[in-house]
């Protein structure tokens, strides 16, 4: 510590405290330059920062502005050649750069930054120009193929022509603009596709003509065809593998269309003689068409020949069935001592065919064989109403004027005419509708059949027809044409189909068969000569008319028993054969015998008669009566009240006449 010398005045010294307050001032100089500093670098990056995002923000806008134009140009919306100005366009509305609090230098580092962005998104877009600018000319060059390759398959294309349109200059340059190097292989492609087209259609517009075919098939294959050099092989094979099978196709077909041809004609031919069967001339029409029919066919020659043969028979059939079996007998010996060819053999069998043919409609179909003699038909059968009163009457007149026509043709060619009021082509379905329908509509139509025949065999032949190997449904036809009842009234032919019902489905039971023809025997004995239809029927219709009766009595069956209803069975039996009664044992003490009375007449009424009609016999043939009554009487087949008489199982001649001696009964 310094000495203080007295009485010397001591000044203190400041200069510490001055150099403190400096450096306090210099300390808080320094804090306030760098709290600026701080601040000032603080603004610097925020402002780098925003200029940053900026920046961001641009490369994005123009990553979508190239994309954007890129989908323009994809979907058509936008034209290569507008890429550029579009960018340009797109470019400039963008927000500008945040540059605010740059320094220059890096302002200017923004700037370019910026710059070189829009330039990589202009490099962009030039490279989406080019490759539009290529789609473009491919889709232009596509189109011009596409409309040239529609010329070509135009008939009559001059394809020479249409290739030529592909080879311009300018076509070449957008040719290769598209493909680059496939060009010229795409464009001898597309002149390929057109000849191909062009062999394609000449092949389409040949259809089923063989030369055209051929010539083509030529032009394909021959050095000096017209396809020589324009085709790749490839399709040229193509094309002759379809032209070969479609070459061998038509020649079929021709073959196949040649015999069809040959078929019709053979046709045509033999409905010429069909026709000439029938004796009517063909109309003009049928001519015409069976002279086209035959046309350029081998039997083109035979149809003049024909039409005269056809006048030839024509006029033949016109005449009796006599005279013209005569005259085909007079040719064949004619041309057996003459000598014939086989033009006229052949005719001379057509004649004989159309005179079988006509004998046989005749016969069989007498309906048909007048309509076409006369040009006038019978009307068709109305069977809709049957199951009424009105629709059986009207049937039933329908049929009788069919009856009228078929004996009428009877009476001029003979009894060998059928005596069936149907056509052939009608009694399938007539058999069918007959066989389908219920009991009530099964006597409408027998009803109907029985009212209209003028005469019993009239009516049999009708119902046997729509009814063939049913004896009891001609049993029930003919009970209902000649009006059968029982005393007690019981109709026969109503009684017959029940009980032909009940026989068929067993819906009930009935005595077994050997109890029926026990019972049947005991009753009828040898008033019906056994083994015969006469006996078979009557026993058929028995069973059927007991089962009837048992059914509308109440009275059923037991087989425990075995037996018959005696009443029921004579009733029955009564009903199938008019009644059964004994005769003989007169006196040359003869032994008796059954015989079958006519229909509904009682025991004394008949041997009233019979004793009447022998006497009348005896005195005529010069015959002993007494003998004759002791004779059985045999029912004549098929007509009532008459008999025979048997002498010693034999039929008794008349020693006057030498024909049957025959005793009637009314």
């Amino acid at each position: 510590m310094p000495e203080v010398q007295q009485n010397r005045v001591i000044t203190r010294d400041t200069s510490g405290e001055a150099r403190g307050a400096q450096q306090i001032a210099n300390a808080v100089t320094t804090g306030a330059l760098g709290y600026l500093e701080q601040q000032q670098r603080e603004d610097s990056a925020l402002a780098k920062v925003k200029a940053s995002n900026s920046l961001l923000d641009r490369e994005t806008a123009i990553s979508a502005i190239n994309r954007d134009l890129s989908e323009q140009v994809a979907t058509g919306k936008l034209s290569y050649d507008q890429l550029e100005e579009t960018y340009g366009s797109a470019v400039s509305k963008l927000e500008p750069l945040q540059a605010s609090g740059l320094d220059p230098t890096t302002a200017g580092e923004l700037e370019r930054s910026a710059k070189r962005m829009q330039i990589k998104g202009l490099e962009g877009v030039q490279t989406l120009k080019v490759a539009a600018r290529k789609d473009s000319a491919a889709a232009d060059l596509t189109s011009r193929m596409d409309l040239l390759g529609k010329d070509a398959a135009m008939p009559g294309a001059n394809i020479d022509q249409i290739n030529a349109r592909m080879d311009a200059e300018d076509i070449d340059i957008a040719g290769h603009l598209a493909y680059g190097e496939q060009w010229q292989n795409r464009k001898q492609q597309f002149k390929d596709n057109n000849w191909t087209t062009h062999a394609t259609q000449r092949v389409v517009e040949a259809r089923d003509n063989l030369g055209t075919m051929q010539k083509i098939q030529n032009d394909l294959t021959s050095g000096e065809g017209f396809y020589a050099g324009k085709l790749d092989p490839e399709k040229r094979t193509q094309l002759l593998n379809t032209i070969t099978g479609r070459i061998y196709q038509i020649k079929e077909h021709n073959e196949r269309q040649a015999e069809i041809r040959e078929n019709k004609a053979e046709r045509a031919l033999t409905q010429m003689d069909r026709q000439a069967a029938t004796g009517i001339p063909p109309t003009p029409a049928d001519q015409q068409r069976w002279q086209s029919l035959v046309s350029g066919t081998s039997a083109a020659g035979e149809f003049k020949e024909r039409i005269n043969q056809m006048a030839e028979v024509q006029g033949l059939l016109r005449q009796p069935i006599e005279a013209q079996q005569q005259y085909v007998d007079q040719k064949r010996q004619q041309m057996a001592a003459n000598g014939g060819g086989v033009a006229e053999q052949a005719n001379l069998n057509r004649l004989q065919s159309a005179i079988d043919t006509n004998v046989k409609l005749m016969k069989t179909d007498p309906l048909s064989f007048s309509a076409l003699r006369t040009g006038s038909d019978v009307e068709p059968l109305d069977l809709s109403q049957i199951g009424t009163t009105e629709g059986q009457q009207a049937l039933g007149e329908q049929i009788a004027s069919r009856f009228d026509v078929t004996n009428a043709v009877r009476k001029k060619y003979g009894p060998e005419v059928s005596r069936v009021p149907f056509k052939a082509q009608e009694l399938e379905a007539i058999k069918a509708g007959y066989e389908a329908a219920d009991d009530k509509t099964k006597i409408g139509i027998l009803a109907a059949v029985g009212g209209a025949a003028p005469t019993g065999p009239d009516a049999a032949a009708a119902i046997k027809a729509i009814a063939p190997e049913q004896p009891i449904t001609l049993l029930a036809g003919m009970a209902q044409y000649r009006g059968l009842k029982a005393a007690d009234g019981t109709d026969v032919a109503k009684t017959l189909m029940v009980g032909s019902k009940i026989l068929k489905d067993k819906s009930v039971a009935t005595p077994e068969d050997s109890v029926m023809q026990a019972s049947f025997e005991s009753i009828v004995g040898n008033a019906m000569p056994g083994g015969t239809q006469q006996r078979e029927h009557a026993y058929t219709g028995f069973k059927a008319i007991y089962a009837g009766l048992a059914e509308a009595s109440g009275k059923r069956y037991d087989p425990a028993v075995k037996d018959v209803d005696g009443a029921l069975a004579k009733k029955a039996a009564d009903m199938i054969t008019g009644g059964v009664t004994t005769r003989g044992g007169g006196w040359f003490s003869g032994s008796s015998y059954k015989v079958i009375k006519p229909y509904g007449m009682d025991d004394d009424a008949f041997d009233k008669a019979v004793t009447g009609q022998l006497g009348a016999v005896a005195a005529s043939a010069g015959l002993s009566v007494e003998q004759l009554n002791d004779m059985p009487l045999s029912a004549v087949p098929g007509t009532e009240g008459a008999y025979y008489l048997l002498n010693a199982g034999r039929i008794q001649l008349d020693p006057k006449t030498n024909q049957p001696v025959v005793v009637k009964v009314k």
